[in-house]
């Protein structure tokens, strides 16, 4: 029967069954199982505000950036402060914050492209925040401190800070959930930044308020989270807006990974391309239990392993780590974990990229590709890119840099992204594809298009759905899906 079939005739699977080995030198053979669904997809890309390379540069690279962005990316995320952005409440001795201009102008530049703006509300000012050290005791920031990313990106608000950290957030809710930026989501804090605790070799992330007789940092991350839904749930109230509209995501936790398990926390979640740490696992259960309620769970990661800074396996394996964090979570029992197999999954950041001696544009796009069609055949929803061209090693992003004349231009990963957003994006049914040789070739389909990745530095023979095809070294193909 040609045509999509009927929902009671598919099975909910993420992987097809794969096709019997080819013989040597017999084509590949691909073929989309339409029995066989993943789910529905609710995949959408997004960048965040790194620097300012999309407002003060080269005038024709920004443009041509920006043009990329409009119809391809869906979000945009802005940082309350750092990264590129001004404090906006920089003298403790002004009763309210100053200096909305910088965020003002970084959120503006969202809405203007047509993008929906999130903020993620990072770093705070200097006198709010101090250090944790490991006798206990804590440093306090000095105005000196501000922009020193040693000191302040290891800092969180100190405990008899917290009402005026939420207070800023207040401000900042009212001024951007009001027109022209309709602000309704939120990020809560960067990598729990700042809440290590070295005495304890863990994180603080309870609920515990902390010492708040002094100039303490010492309460947990999930305490703050709180305080800061429930100020922006009252903002929406107070402005009448829909409080189910307003999407707040934590607990943006960095997912380490170690190349073995003779290393600090290891679980017992060991895969191909690492061992994954216990503690931000306990981190993420916490938070779900603890929560006052949230919109989205947010996390980050890298392919790369922590105590080697390197790969276990090749970056393809690697690139596998997305997909198998949002399985980890949707296998929490939700009873336990309330909103572990139904709140939207979001990378705030992820990093994927080939070996850098061996790098070129085409293999970085296969890589990212087979890590975001892992990603959404897993169920995740939002990926947000850490800046539009990359951070300037290995890592290219979507587009050329913006800061020279001829810059701006679109790398081949950018196009891909543009196929995955408008042909296996949100709402868009998805079917697992049948391969032959899995070490050398994924795919992921819908009802009318199918995206195939060559893993290898080979041309490759195909046959898709009986079609033959050829794709070159790292080809990434997007074409019909003929269903037989």
């Amino acid at each position: 029967m040609n045509g999509t079939p009927t929902p009671t005739t598919v099975v909910k699977c993420l992987d097809a069954p794969d096709l019997p080995a080819n013989q040597p030198n017999e084509p590949i053979q691909v073929q989309v199982n339409q029995q066989c669904s993943p789910g529905i997809s609710q995949y959408q890309a997004g960048l965040s505000q790194i620097d300012n390379t999309l407002l003060y540069g080269d005038a024709g690279a920004m443009s041509r950036a920006n043009n990329l962005m409009k119809g391809t990316l869906a979000y945009e995320n802005i940082p309350l402060m750092a990264w590129g952005g001004v404090d906006p409440w920089p003298d403790p001795g002004m009763p309210e914050p100053s200096d909305w201009s910088s965020l003002d102008q970084r959120v503006m530049h969202a809405v203007n492209l047509g993008l929906t703006p999130v903020i993620t509300l990072a770093e705070a000012p200097w006198w709010m925040k101090g250090q944790l050290q490991g006798d206990g005791s804590t440093r306090v920031m000095t105005a000196k401190d501000e922009w020193d990313p040693k000191i302040t990106y290891g800092t969180r608000i100190l405990d008899n800070k917290m009402d005026a950290w939420v207070h800023l957030v207040q401000r900042t809710a009212e001024r951007y959930m009001a027109p022209p930026y309709n602000v309704r989501i939120f990020q809560v804090w960067n990598e729990l930044k700042g809440y290590f605790d070295p005495k304890l070799d863990n994180y603080d992330f309870t609920i515990s308020p902390g010492r708040p007789d002094g100039p303490n940092a010492s309460h947990g991350y999930t305490y703050m989270y709180n305080r800061v839904y429930a100020a922006l749930m009252q903002v929406a109230q107070s402005k009448q807006i829909d409080q189910t509209m307003i999407k707040v995501g934590g607990p943006y936790v960095f997912m380490d990974t170690w190349s073995s398990t003779q290393q600090s926390d290891p679980s017992n979640v060991i895969k191909k391309f690492g061992v994954f740490d216990q503690r931000p696992f306990d981190v993420i259960q916490y938070w779900l239990q603890h929560k006052t309620g949230a919109g989205f769970i947010t996390i980050d990661g890298s392919i790369e392993n922590r105590d080697t800074h390197k790969l276990l396996a090749d970056p393809f394996t690697g690139s596998e780590i997305y997909g198998e964090i949002v399985k980890w979570i949707r296998g929490l029992n939700p009873t336990f974990y309330p909103g572990s197999t139904t709140l939207p999954i979001w990378l705030a950041e992820w990093f994927t990229s080939p070996y850098i001696d061996n790098f070129n544009d085409v293999y970085d796009n296969a890589v990212k590709s087979y890590a975001m069609v892992k990603f959404i055949a897993a169920g995740g929803s939002v990926a947000l890119s850490w800046g539009g061209s990359g951070d300037g090693s290995s890592d290219q992003g979507y587009w050329s840099p913006t800061n020279y004349a001829g810059g701006g231009v679109a790398h081949p990963w950018y196009d891909t992204v543009k196929a995955l957003s408008t042909d296996f994006g949100v709402g868009k049914v998805l079917y697992a594809v049948s391969v032959s040789d899995a070490h050398q070739v994924a795919a992921l389909a819908t009802d009318q298009k199918i995206i195939i990745i060559n893993k290898t530095d080979k041309t490759l023979a195909l046959t898709v759905n009986g079609t033959a095809t050829t794709l070159t070294p790292y080809q990434v193909l997007v074409m019909d899906s003929t269903h037989q």
